[in-house]
């Protein structure tokens, strides 16, 4: 009951805020693009454009609407990431799931990455976790990671106060908005867990039955929650906003969120300790790249992301001739699938927690590396798992994707991720991660569970400067599907010349010669073609040794922001797969 009062009193003291959602909500109204917010779009401005692309178009609006206000990059990256766990909360939380992000700092004119994803509970063990692993619940989630990692980039390249960043998602969470088609097949997926389960269907089930589409959701704990965090910022504001954000980072990790969480661990046999969140700490860490030509250079995370695996694959596509072919040419698509069965080797023999495995990065992403994969590639036959990683040794379904630019030339591209899992903390809103599926049960791998150790994790946004200014910002959700739709996305505008919007609409494929990252890491060694792929493609394909599949697995979610060398025009490409995404462009100054 006591913490009943407390939620009750936080909110009734933050009615205040509220008068700052009033103004954000009559913006929106006002707002052009909420009327026809268009699937993507491509504007020109006399100074840097702003663009927000996101997997739904409440999130878009809300990037839109905190850019208008004059915030960064980043405080739209943190603004968009909040209305998302609001409105897919099965794909992403900002307060309980994980985020590997890249930024580009105009000012600096350095690329940098976010490392928000948290370690194992130090009370997991391999064999607890074994006898467990088929099973949902609180022993699948890993230290949140992502709200520290969030608050570590406004504390950096923020300009806004947290309520009004936060602003668009409180609003949204208490007011409510319509269930999508995506969020009910979800839902249904699950319908026994959640209509079971009290935190999860006072949501998603309030009148004993699961909303349906068009239904109004209401995210009313994760408001209140959303509320107490800017509430700390407010009260330590005085003092700075740097103080003011290490108090909301402490209201998370050092305070009441932890103490929750720790018990709902406790009480349903989770591996958290309260020195698991006093002790966490999201990094700003040096990204890595690959120069693909003289004039592009393509960033990602560093492991433990599995970003590396996109670079990997490119470093050896760079080196093919691809002129006068299209995407979907076999040859194309043929040699694509070789590079990533060989990238994708190299992560299952090498990548991990890079403080606790020695990941031989350099040696990996080095030319001669990708000169000597290159040559294992036959034209004509296709490779199967088992596949050794080729590196000389004396070397030593589930994220949600986005992208901005702000008036400044500033950038974000983020994956940031939770695990479609619906379990509710308490009454405190927040959607916990299942990442622990992730780790491997394999004695020997890099990857191997272990107490304190961080996940190889999959959110792998990429970023590609061309001369030195943000070209390319992309993401492709889906597990081990990232980097090879990444690939895919950036080949398609950068060798096949397509637009942002045409990339992401292209086909895709997915191989699966290798273990797949999510338990029980199957081997599928299968050709994955979306089904719009030709008849003739497929059986091409399938006399060069490929055991292709029409049309089914996991192909993801994709979107992306292409810039012009002028910062000027700028195209976003939002997946047409997906009946909520968006892309808006807006020149500097409209909407003000």
């Amino acid at each position: 009951m006591r913490k009943r009062i407390t939620r009750r009193t936080l909110f009734s003291v933050f009615l205040g805020v509220a008068l700052v959602i009033v103004f954000a909500a009559n913006q929106l109204k006002n707002n052009p693009l909420r009327s026809n917010p268009g699937i993507a779009s491509e504007l020109t401005a006399a100074n840097h454009t702003q663009a927000v692309v996101s997997s739904h178009y409440l999130a878009t609006e809300a990037g839109i609407e905190i850019l208008n206000a004059g915030g960064s990059a980043a405080d739209a990256a943190v603004a968009v990431a909040a209305v998302l766990s609001v409105v897919e909360p099965w794909f992403s939380s900002a307060l309980g799931g994980g985020t590997w992000a890249l930024y580009y700092d105009a000012d600096n004119t350095e690329v940098t990455s976010l490392d928000g994803v948290g370690y194992a509970g130090s009370q997991a063990t391999l064999a607890n976790y074994r006898a467990r692993v088929q099973n949902q619940g609180m022993h699948q989630a890993i230290v949140p990671g992502a709200w520290d990692g969030w608050m570590r980039w406004l504390s950096r390249y923020g300009r806004l106060e947290l309520k009004d960043v936060l602003a668009p998602a409180i609003r949204i969470a208490r007011d409510g908005f319509p269930a999508s088609p995506e969020m009910v097949r979800w839902l249904q997926s699950q319908s026994a867990q959640i209509i079971n389960t009290p935190n999860m269907a006072r949501i998603y089930a309030p009148n004993g039955a699961l909303v349906r589409e068009g239904d109004t959701v209401y995210q009313r704990d994760m408001a209140r929650t959303f509320l107490a965090l800017a509430l700390a910022y407010e009260m330590a504001k005085s003092r700075g906003h740097s103080e003011a954000i290490q108090a909301a980072r402490d209201h998370f990790y050092r305070g009441p969120l932890a103490q929750a969480i720790v018990q709902f661990s406790d009480q349903n046999n989770g591996y958290f300790t309260l020195a698991d969140f006093q002790n966490f700490e999201a990094e700003i860490v040096e990204p890595i790249s690959i120069a693909y030509n003289d004039e592009i250079t393509v960033y990602q995370n560093p492991p433990n992301s599995q970003g590396i695996a996109m670079l990997l694959a490119l470093n050896m596509m760079k080196g093919f001739n691809l002129a006068g072919r299209s995407p979907t040419d076999v040859d194309a698509v043929h040699l694509q699938v070789e590079a990533i069965k060989l990238a994708f080797a190299d992560r299952y023999h090498h990548v991990g927690d890079p403080a606790r495995v020695n990941v031989p990065v350099s040696g990996l992403l080095s030319d001669a590396h990708a000169d000597s994969q290159r040559r294992r590639i036959d034209i004509n036959m296709a490779q199967a798992w088992p596949i050794q990683d080729g590196l000389d040794r004396r070397l030593v379904h589930h994220t949600t994707t986005f992208h901005i630019v702000d008036r400044d030339g500033n950038a974000a591209a983020v994956t940031t991720s939770l695990g479609a899992q619906f379990l509710v903390i308490g009454d405190t809103g927040i959607h916990i991660n299942e990442r622990m599926k992730f780790f491997s049960l394999e004695a020997g791998n890099p990857n191997v569970m272990e107490a304190g150790k961080k996940v190889r994790h999959t959110s792998s946004p990429y970023m590609a400067l061309r001369n030195g200014k943000p070209y390319i910002l992309g993401g492709n959700t889906g597990v081990d599907t990232q980097p090879q739709g990444q690939m895919q996305q950036f080949l398609n505008v950068v060798e096949f010349g397509l637009s942002a919007q045409e990339a992401v609409a292209q086909p895709r494929f997915v191989s699966t010669a290798f273990p797949s990252t999510r338990y029980p890491h199957a081997v599928g060694n299968t050709l994955q073609l979306e089904s719009s792929f030709s008849t003739a493609t497929a059986n091409q394909l399938r006399a060069r040794g490929h055991n292709v599949a029409i049309g089914q697995g996991t192909f993801g979610s994709a979107n992306m922001i292409v810039v012009s060398e002028d910062g000027v025009t700028v195209q976003t490409g939002a997946d047409p797969r997906d009946s909520t995404s968006r892309g808006s462009v807006v020149p500097v100054g409209e909407g003000e």
